[in-house]
């Protein structure tokens, strides 16, 4: 296991400027042309998600209220936070 210091992550600033991401990792490592990419963002204004075409996104809200997303074609979806699990399970 590894762990990941937000304090210590470089900061990359999105071109809309509503928001920001960490990397935590990618496969392949430190390829621009990434097969998957686990990364923490912060937002902080309306905006549009940049395009990764190919790519299937995941989207978690680890803290805040609730997120609404909103697709001119495609879909209307509200994120609300999740309790955190109790229970670990590993071997």
């Amino acid at each position: 296991m590894e762990y990941f210091d937000m304090r210590k992550m470089s900061v990359n600033l999105w071109r809309n400027a509503a928001g920001e991401t960490r990397e935590i990792c990618t496969f392949p490592p430190a390829k621009r042309d990434f097969y998957w990419r686990a990364s923490i963002v912060s937002i902080a204004a309306n905006g549009e998600f940049s395009l990764f075409p190919g790519m299937e996104r995941i989207v978690t809200l680890l803290e805040g209220g609730e997120m609404f997303l909103e697709s001119t074609d495609r879909f209307n979806h509200t994120l609300v936070m999740l309790p955190i699990s109790r229970t670990c399970v590993f071997q």
